[in-house]
């Protein structure tokens, strides 16, 4: 067990879904952590660095990719080291039977909007799950807040909706960035994922059909394309791509390598599958 304690910066404050996950991915792993909790998406991806990394969702089971991680990854020169996922699961509590309105994380009131729907309450969004929770205990008029379902429900308050995601098994892909070029060392014994980014610069007829191709020719599993607009004019997209492989493996090699000759790609890296 690697006993050298390795910096991880992810979304806080304390018991958020991210800090789980880094506990999770730390214990897995067998390494030791200095998990730093700051306080947005932003600035986890800005102090990714040559001493630390940096833990973010990047996929939620029911919403599909969080955008703005996938953007970075355009502007950033930073690589995928590890992925890990979490089960994801909400309750409604609330400091009197009646409460007025809610407060919720943005984010998780979009997992649980069939539960938010029922209870037919205003919804004030925060930026985090934590952040409603606080907001509840010191409001002095009837509210309620959507909180992760681990967290204990404080003895001043009392839960009013115990189940709120709404899929049952709903859960969050969290990657592990890093800033250092280096990837893992393939074993053949692992299960193995990569991720790559094609860069719009030169887009024309039949371009996202013959890079998929790459992938369908050499019997390469595509795990997931999600599109993200350039920002430039309609029509223009980047595509982030996760394939089962590893870049040592001979056919994901040449793939990637034809893919450079089609598109600007962005190598994201190799890592074990979660």
């Amino acid at each position: 067990m690697n006993t050298q304690a390795i910096k991880i910066a992810t979304l806080g404050p304390a018991g958020t879904f991210s800090e789980l996950a880094a506990q999770r991915l730390a214990r897995d792993k067998g390494i030791t952590a200095d998990i730093e909790l700051v306080d947005n998406l932003n600035t986890v991806l800005n102090v990714v660095n040559s001493t630390t990394l940096g833990l973010v969702p990047i996929e939620n089971l029911s919403e599909g990719f969080v955008s703005p991680v996938v953007d970075s990854l355009v502007a950033k020169p930073l690589r995928i080291i590890a992925e890990t996922k979490l089960p994801v699961e909400f309750q409604v509590v609330a400091n009197r039977e009646e409460p007025e309105h809610l407060w919720a994380q943005f984010v998780a009131a979009g997992q649980c909007r069939q539960a938010l729907q029922q209870l037919d309450l205003p919804i004030i969004h925060t930026s985090s799950n934590s952040e409603a929770l606080i907001k509840l205990q010191n409001a002095l008029s009837p509210a309620a807040a959507l909180i992760p379902a681990h967290v204990p429900c404080p003895d001043d308050l009392h839960v009013i909706q115990p189940r709120a995601a709404d899929i049952a098994h709903n859960e969050t892909r969290f990657v592990l960035l890093s800033a250092s070029q280096t990837t893992p060392r393939f074993d053949d014994k692992l299960p193995w994922k990569s991720s790559v980014l094609l860069v719009d610069d030169d887009d024309h007829p039949g371009l996202l059909v013959d890079s998929l191709s790459v992938f369908a020719r050499r019997g390469i599993n595509l795990t997931s394309i999600v599109s993200r607009p350039t920002g430039g004019k309609f029509g223009q997209y980047h595509f982030f791509i996760d394939f089962d492989g590893h870049i040592d493996q001979p056919h994901i090699k040449e793939a990637v390598e034809q893919l450079g000759k089609l598109n600007q790609v962005r190598w994201l890296g190799s890592y074990r599958a979660a």
